[in-house]
């Protein structure tokens, strides 16, 4: 059952479209034993693929999959000459059986974009995508203006306390009550936590959290705050780095005071003027090249599109 387990995710990458050669092989060289015939005559059935009514574009990609699909069938669950497939097998690129477009768009539903008159695009992280060093310039914005504007130890500023981009990821919250950073299950379960660069014990958890350590919604919304896009990372790595200083030296602190103090420093650095302007005197710093920006706005335009910038 594991090694089915192993080709059914292999399939799912193969038809996946953001799916790149380079995972594609990671995934091919998996040590997989050959499955008995009746699991093999199962596995043919499902690299049969269902059809689109009406989008014939979406059927040749359909028949170009299935296809790829049978042929590494025949290659490598098919193949009597050995019981096992090994990494050596393939050994670059060329020998995937299917194209993966690297520049392309794709869309999860079947949208005529012929038929939209009017195309928006946001600015964060979508005209514009920025580089580590903008959330370490607000990283170190919002810690002085904890120290400089609210009083905390002007030590934070000589200790070394800088961004992290291994700590912190996208998805994570805060709990405004305790200071923990929590990770959530699919059950809006808290299944782990962080105070400062610390993990909390299970016990703690689940005396935190009432035993289940699952919030109820209004709970959950009144306790928790989000730390969904980019610009949270720093966020996340400001918070638990403050809260690690306190409990280094032993310095009583209210957690809820220090979590407001942190969201509203980094807050006032996004909403001041000053970070917008060493942004903007250097743009080769803090911005992503996008060497096709240009091409894809200027298609839009040429194709009778309007174009809005959404804020």
């Amino acid at each position: 059952m594991k090694r089915l387990i192993t080709i059914l995710a292999f399939i799912v990458s193969t038809v996946h479209p953001f799916t790149s050669n380079n995972q594609l092989s990671r995934l091919i060289r998996t040590d997989v034993t050959i499955l008995s015939s009746a699991v093999v005559n199962e596995y043919s059935l499902m690299t049969t693929l269902p059809r689109h009514p009406n989008n014939n574009d979406a059927n040749d990609i359909l028949e170009q999959t299935e296809e790829a699909l049978q042929s590494m069938q025949e290659t490598i669950l098919l193949d009597s000459t050995s019981t096992t497939y090994r990494k050596d097998d393939i050994t670059n690129e060329e020998d995937i059986p299917i194209d993966v477009e690297q520049e392309s768009v794709y869309a999860n539903s079947y949208v005529d974009l012929g038929k939209v008159d009017t195309v928006g695009f946001d600015y964060d992280y979508t005209l514009v995508t920025y580089t580590q060093a903008l959330l370490e310039l607000i990283y170190d914005m919002a810690l002085n203006r904890l120290v400089n504007d609210l009083e905390y130890p002007k030590e934070m500023l000589t200790v070394g306390l800088k961004f992290d981009p291994s700590f912190s990821i996208r998805g994570l919250a805060v709990d405004r009550q305790n200071g923990w950073i929590c990770h959530l299950d699919y059950a809006h379960r808290v299944g782990v936590a962080w105070e400062g660069r610390h993990r909390v014990l299970r016990k703690r958890l689940i005396k935190e959290y009432s035993g289940k350590r699952s919030l109820s919604p209004s709970k959950r919304k009144a306790r928790l705050k989000p730390l969904n896009d980019l610009f949270s990372m720093a966020e996340c790595c400001l918070m638990a780095d403050t809260v690690q200083y306190f409990l280094d030296r032993d310095i009583p602190f209210c957690p809820r005071s220090a979590v407001n103090d942190v969201l509203g420093s980094i807050t006032k650095t996004h909403i001041s003027g000053n970070f917008h302007k060493v942004v903007a005197e250097n743009p080769a710093k803090y911005f992503e090249e996008k060497p096709h920006l240009k091409e894809v706005l200027n298609s839009f335009k040429k194709s009778g599109k309007r174009l809005i910038f959404v804020r």
